[in-house]
């Protein structure tokens, strides 16, 4: 299974998914009533469960009623499988989901498999958030009946009734063989409908809905300190390189990147520690630090699959400028800081085979094209004062 990140914030946060349980909700239960009652239902009273609303994000297939987001327990109670080309021991990270492929029968599905928990999930703790069913080629639509809202049914409706039931799409794409209609409520909460030229009917509907349930359970945060924040060792002085990750601020040595208990255990105080308490698997967050009266801006990261709390996550960069206060005061491996002249600065990293990359008023240094964002130190230049001397410096190490 490819994963890939949602790129956006649903309700709260958008993500986590619990690694412990998922609360029931109304979609769970309407999808067991109608597991238990498959095979029972009439027409019409598939066409009431429906309903006519597109953004319900509901679908018929073959007299069970589907409405997504649903559990991974719910689908599979239907008598979807995995298909045995998929690993059912993936894990999904938070504010992830991954296409995966399910078979019932003849017919096969893929399905989007989402974790909005605070911590990383087996697929059994995950939500399906999403299917694609194409009549096309992998269901056979004269054996298998698929209908969505308004009483439309994949092999049968026209580019006309899909318009008479739904209105007119957010978007249109024409390609050669088939005419797609997406109706989008919001960022991944969309129902695309492919109908195909040759017949002009819908045979494939591809149906997205990652908004977070009522009353989701989320998970847990673990109390444990994790072994990357224990491990951690404050170095003893600073390195002879530019881009040694030890660097000094404030007074104290650190080596980036480092946790925000090692900047605690320097006098420094979190503020407003209570609206964030925790940090996502994989997440971020942005708090303030105050240390001597001095209030600085961090960006922390959380370098675990699952929760945890804000001092076991990790600063990456520290910044220092001439517009700061001097009792701030930072300095990196080198012995370089504010002043440090440019010409002198790309020397010494042509020396150890560095890339010396200069934009606008900017150098950034950086030991080779795949570390350009990752690990490099930066230096501002004030042109209004002096372009040749250092008016800020900065050092990233993830």
């Amino acid at each position: 299974m490819k994963m890939k990140t949602l790129a956006m914030v649903l309700t709260a946060c958008m993500m986590m998914a619990p690694v412990s349980a998922f609360a029931a909700d109304a979609t769970e239960e309407a999808a067991a009533e109608t597991t238990e009652a498959a095979g029972e239902a009439t027409d019409s009273e598939i066409a009431e469960g429906l309903g006519d609303d597109i953004y319900s994000f509901s679908m018929e297939f073959d007299g069970q009623i589907m409405k997504f987001p649903m559990t991974y327990q719910a689908f599979t109670d239907m008598g979807w499988e995995l298909s045995s080309r998929e690993d059912p021991d993936t894990k999904v990270s938070t504010n992830s989901y991954g296409l995966m492929t399910f078979n019932k029968g003849a017919s096969s599905v893929y399905a989007d498999v989402i974790n909005l928990g605070i911590n990383e999930a087996g697929l059994e703790d995950c939500l399906i958030g999403g299917i694609t069913v194409d009549g096309s080629y992998d269901i056979d639509l004269s054996t298998v009946s698929v209908k969505l809202p308004g009483g439309l049914e994949l092999g049968k409706a026209t580019l006309d009734d899909i318009k008479a039931a739904y209105g007119e799409p957010s978007d249109t794409y024409e390609g050669d063989l088939y005419t797609k209609l997406t109706y989008e409520k919001d960022s991944y909460q969309e129902v695309e409908l492919s109908v195909y030229k040759d017949d002009n009917t819908l045979k494939e509907v591809d149906l997205r809905n990652f908004e977070e349930p009522e009353d989701y359970d989320k998970g847990t945060v673990s109390d444990e300190v994790p072994d990357i924040v224990t491990s951690y060792e404050t170095p003893t002085a600073l390195g002879d390189d530019m881009l040694d990750t030890a660097v000094e601020y404030m007074g104290d040595l650190y080596s980036l990147p480092a946790p925000v208990s090692a900047f605690t255990a320097n006098g420094w105080e979190i503020q407003d520690a209570e609206d964030t308490p925790y940090v996502e698997g994989g997440g971020i967050a942005f708090i303030d630090m105050m240390k001597n009266n001095q209030s600085i801006h961090f960006s922390v990261y959380n370098e675990t699959e699952n929760a945890t709390a804000l001092e076991n996550c990790f600063v990456r960069e520290l910044s220092f400028a001439t517009y700061d206060p001097e009792s701030i005061e930072m300095k990196l491996s080198g012995d370089i800081t504010l002043g440090a002249d440019k010409a002198e600065l790309i020397k010494r990293a042509d020396e150890k085979g560095y890339i010396s990359e200069e934009n606008d008023d900017y150098l950034r240094i950086y030991p080779n094209k795949d570390a350009k964002i990752r690990n490099y130190v930066e230096f501002w230049f004030n042109k209004d004062e002096d372009s040749n001397k250092a008016a800020s410096v900065t050092a990233h190490h993830e």
